[in-house]
């Protein structure tokens, strides 16, 4: 008697484990079945696969664009060199000034201001590659491209 009520309890248990499993599978079924007209295994296959190509697509798609817009952020300003100095001796305060604004190739252009008591004066100097070739640099302009290089 104890063995039939002890086989009918081992057999309940696994009768509740099996359903619960089935139950699982089926919702989990289901749920990659739910885009699939057909629910057949071999088109819910198919249609997981489909589904990877055009994501595999995507994403050579986006890597592509990434490479192109990293390219072009380099040409973007995106390196700044500043400093206020006094380079005259009868004035008083830091009002002259170098600004450098280049890329990431260390091209752009350098715009010093010289503040004297008569007048102020602007230059602009293109830089090519870090430096300016066709002018001559005060020492801190070119600390300033220095800066602005780092």
């Amino acid at each position: 008697m104890i063995s039939a009520y002890l086989f009918y309890a081992i057999f309940g248990i696994w009768l509740t484990i099996v359903t619960f499993l089935l139950v699982r599978i089926t919702i989990h079924y289901n749920h990659l079945t739910a885009d699939v007209s057909k629910k057949d295994l071999i088109s819910s296959l198919n249609h997981l696969i489909s589904t990877l190509d055009q994501n595999s697509d995507d994403i050579k798609s986006l890597q592509e664009k990434l490479t192109v817009e990293v390219g072009e952020n380099r040409k973007h300003l995106q390196r700044l060199g500043f400093r206020r100095y006094n380079p005259f001796t009868d004035t008083g305060g830091d009002q002259s000034f170098s600004a450098a604004f280049l890329d990431d190739n260390g091209d752009g252009i350098m715009i010093s201001s010289l503040h004297s008591r008569e007048n102020t004066r602007l230059y602009a100097k293109k830089v090519e590659g870090g430096k300016v070739v066709s002018q001559a640099l005060s020492k801190e302009e070119q600390e300033v491209i220095n800066e602005a290089v780092k």
